[in-house]
């Protein structure tokens, strides 16, 4: 089977007017500008798109974007998810100042490789004739340009849409400057920011947008969703097909220019700026953790309450600043963390590049509307979805660091320690570690002994944090057995119900298998639904001490059974734990009661039953005189035993006799 092309996208870069729709129709064949507004204005307004052949092996599409300072946010919705930066610059007028602000835009979203077409040299011309030496030093003015930015190095091609020179020498750099690029990795989850939506007759509502990670596979494709900004719900999608560059096909892999055809979505309920997607990977924000670059431009620090533009990906609003830096400031020509609260939620994911604007032009222009400022920054989110509250900003600072890792165990790690006693749930922890988890599996990256799934697989927690809490638990226990010291232990449903709060219930209902899986507490034998301190609880045979000594009691007095101002003497006890006591060895089977004030060893009980039954078979009637000869009791245990038999029915009453009952 032949390999598949490589999927790759070309993004035009570069200052109005210096031909950069003009050098895409040339190198495609494409009129890019469809817009009535663009053809009267002869400026590129919407993102424009098309196919260029750059040989066998690479599926490329170049994104022509306009150059025009008031369509930046749109330039920035289509620089996102390009491979190579086609940076157009004149001859004539050399690099602009929208030229370096599209370099700053394309350094700030991570291109990081560049092609510089120095055009119109047509126009360069002495005597009718083009002027190589012209030509040259505009390449060489351009290089010198290039020589403080990242592209420094970016080879520069002379060329003219208008004769066609030099376009075989730009699709030849072209193509062997995408040789070396990586292919973007298929194990993602999808993420396909919209930059187009529009309604098809016969077909509906079709989006486009670059494949920025992930594949979508046209044979299941069941469970994408749309995430949208604002305060519209995340909605699932029934895609009809899948194009790349126009074709349909059964796979759109990252960094491919992609078109879904959606069924049954009204045009009117989708935007640019929502994103397709899958899992839980990207998330509708309306704070984010971010680390942030601040550009040379002003000299004025951010500090708390700054409000500027947000571009991120295909999506733009307001935010204000938050720096999350000791001095609580970013400077000029600096990098930090920073706390972003977004004026209207937009789709954000772990590794978004972000670009921010000014409202105004720090540089002198008199325009205030939001399309007048300039680039001044940019970063890249590490946590979309921050934790909210009072006080927690070292708590912030400290998990925003740990999450700048390119370690992915490192930033899961961090998830779980921060999320502590409550836990994380497998949404969250892929949505804020950027990395795909499926339901029912080990985390990756992380010792399966380091952490504990819960109910099952769908929270995380911590091993070490369910130690503190397992502790808490058995402090609770041991309390109950001091509260309660006939009880063989304390009610496991009782137990979870006061320690839910700091911690979740699963997170509660771990921590206390924790205890007893390291023998910190057990099941007392008779009570399954309870939990005892080691030590304390009881099976049938075994009781605590001081309750065994009270049977001990019981069983030396025979017929005789002590009464209860006897035994809180002799043990030592309260009467009401005296009277616990007997209501637990009545209940477990070791004292039988024979009346309210009175309960007999059950084994000295057995054996008087036995000897009344051999009797009353002999003799066939029994009274009280008798009964005090054969147990050698006083009428103050006699009586009380009689009533207690014939209410067995083992006797029955007749006048001041006793015969054999039903039950004898």
């Amino acid at each position: 089977m032949a390999k598949a092309p490589r999927p790759l996208v070309l993004g035009t870069a570069g200052h109005i007017d210096h031909g950069k729709t003009s050098l895409v129709r040339a190198l495609t064949g494409v009129d890019t500008d469809k817009l009535s507004e663009e053809k009267r204005r002869g400026i590129t307004i919407e993102l424009g798109f098309a196919a260029i052949d750059l040989g066998r092996g690479l599926a490329a599409s170049i994104v022509d974007v306009p150059g025009h300072e008031g369509f930046v946010r749109t330039m920035v919705a289509g620089a996102s998810g390009i491979d190579i930066v086609l940076l157009v610059v004149s001859a004539v007028d050399g690099v602009m100042p929208q030229t370096r602000e599209h370099l700053h835009i394309c350094d700030l979203i991570g291109v990081r490789s560049c092609v510089v077409a120095v055009t119109m040299t047509d126009r360069l011309t002495t005597a009718g004739e083009v002027d190589e030496e012209a030509i040259e030093l505009a390449c060489e003015d351009v290089r010198e340009s290039l020589a403080t930015t990242t592209f420094a190095d970016a080879p520069i091609v002379p060329c003219s849409a208008h004769t066609g020179s030099g376009l075989d020498e730009l699709k030849r750099t072209l193509r062997k400057l995408a040789a070396t690029l990586p292919s973007r990795s298929g194990d993602d989850r999808p993420i396909l920011p919209i930059d187009r939506a529009f309604a098809m007759k016969g077909h509906g509502t079709v989006v486009t947008g670059t494949l920025l990670a992930g594949q979508l596979n046209a044979r299941n494709l069941g469970d994408l969703h749309l995430v949208r900004g604002g305060e519209r719900p995340p909605v699932p999608l029934r895609i009809r097909a899948v194009q790349v560059r126009g074709d349909d096909t059964q796979l759109a892999r990252a960094g491919a220019r992609t078109a879904l055809n959606i069924g049954g979505l009204s045009l009117t309920h989708v935007h640019r700026g929502d994103v397709v997607t899958s899992g839980h990977r990207v998330q509708s924000a309306s704070v984010v953790h971010a680390l942030i670059e601040h550009l040379p431009h002003t000299n004025t620090a951010w500090s708390f309450g700054t409000t500027l533009q947000v571009c991120a990906g295909t999506s733009h609003t307001t935010a204000i600043l938050d720096p999350l830096t000791d001095d609580k400031t970013i400077a000029p020509k600096t990098a930090g963390l920073v706390r972003l609260r977004l004026a209207t939620a937009i789709p954000t994911w772990v590794g978004q590049r972000l670009i921010l604007r000014t409202f105004h032009d720090p540089r002198g222009s008199d325009k205030q509307s939001l399309d007048a400022g300039c680039t001044v920054g940019g970063g890249t989110v590490l946590d979309p979805l921050p934790g909210s509250g009072r006080g927690r900003r070292t708590r912030w600072q400290a998990l925003a660091t740990a999450l700048t890792s390119t370690d992915p165990g490192d930033k899961l790690l961090a998830l779980l320690r921060d999320a502590g006693v409550l836990g994380i749930s497998l949404d969250q922890l892929e949505a804020r570690a950027g990395i795909v988890l499926d339901p029912g599996q080990d985390l990756p990256h992380l010792p399966k002994n380091m952490y504990t799934q819960i109910s099952p697989g769908q929270r995380f927690v911590l091993t070490e944090a369910l130690s503190p809490l397992a502790a808490r638990a058995c402090q609770r226990v041991e309390a109950f057995h001091q509260e309660h010291p006939t009880r063989p232990g304390m009610p496991r449903a009782v137990l979870e119900q006061q320690l839910v709060g700091p911690a979740v219930a699963e997170v509660v209902s771990a921590a206390i298998d924790h205890a007893l899986a390291h023998d910190h507490l057990h099941v007392p034998p008779d009570d399954a639904s309870a939990l005892a301190c080691p030590g304390q609880g009881w099976g049938d045979n075994a009781f605590p001490g001081w309750i065994q000594g009270i049977l001990d009691i019981f069983q030396a007095r025979g017929f005789e059974p002590p009464t209860t101002r006897e035994l809180t003497t002799q043990t030592g006890r309260s009467e009401r734990d005296v009277f616990e006591a007997i209501a637990v060895l009545q209940r477990k089977g070791a004292l039988t009661r024979i009346s309210r004030e009175m309960s007999m060893a059950s084994e000295h009980h057995t054996r008087l039953l036995a000897e009344l039954r051999d009797y009353l078979h002999a003799h066939q009637t029994l009274d009280m005189q008798a009964f005090k000869q054969l147990t050698g009791l006083s009428r103050k245990f006699a009586v009380p035993l009689m009533e207690h038999f014939d209410r067995l029915q083992i006797t029955r009453r007749q006048g001041d006799l006793r015969v054999p009952g039903p039950r004898l």
